[in-house]
């Protein structure tokens, strides 16, 4: 926890992060994921459910392409995106995150396309050093974390390493708001 504690500010309130569910909400689940990660594609569901049933919940993802060049290139596109139009981004997640096959930079474009990006803005932001330095960002916090795999969770003052499923998160987020653990 005391890494959590000492990251605090970059992990739950950083500029360059997106923020789902209740901005505002009482309990923040921060979520390290890489769009080629079957297990962060099976637990997309479980994110969807936790916003749609909570609403005094902040979720907060965090891009972190470890799972190869095709991983950091669709996380670019995808953090372009939210710089020029972040607006769209649920809806772009969702799609490329629940979308078959390899997610690459061909393929999340052609996603922000479908969602209504517009393609210049985009290109033009993929190559901003904003991109990089978010990513770069997630990366050392990761680090810290000693996260090495996704996805992976920061829910309060613990860390939680894989695809735990709702129930798991849910109680957790349920002991936090409770009592100031994720387990009470």
């Amino acid at each position: 926890a005391g890494t959590i504690t000492s990251n605090a500010d970059t992990l739950f309130n950083s500029t360059r992060q997106v923020v789902l569910g209740t901005p505002e909400g009482d309990v923040t689940l921060v979520e390290f994921f890489d769009y080629n990660c079957g297990y962060c594609k099976r637990s997309l569901a479980d994110m969807q459910r936790l916003i749609k049933n909570d609403d005094k919940l902040r979720v907060v993802l965090k891009e972190f392409p470890v799972l190869g060049p095709e991983s950091v290139e669709a996380a670019r596109v995808a953090v372009a995106l939210n710089l020029t139009e972040p607006e769209l981004y649920e809806e772009f997640h969702d799609k490329l995150l629940s979308g078959r096959g390899q997610a690459n930079a061909a393929r999340a474009r052609a996603v922000a396309m479908e969602v209504g990006a517009d393609g210049d803005a985009l290109d033009k932001a993929i190559n901003d050093p904003e991109v990089v330095a978010t990513i770069e960002e997630v990366y050392g916090l990761a680090n810290g974390l000693g996260l090495t795999g996704t996805p992976s969770y920061v829910v309060g003052n613990e860390v939680v390493f894989g695809a735990v499923g709702y129930d798991q998160l849910k109680k957790r987020i349920d002991d936090f708001r409770q009592c100031g653990s994720t387990s009470c």
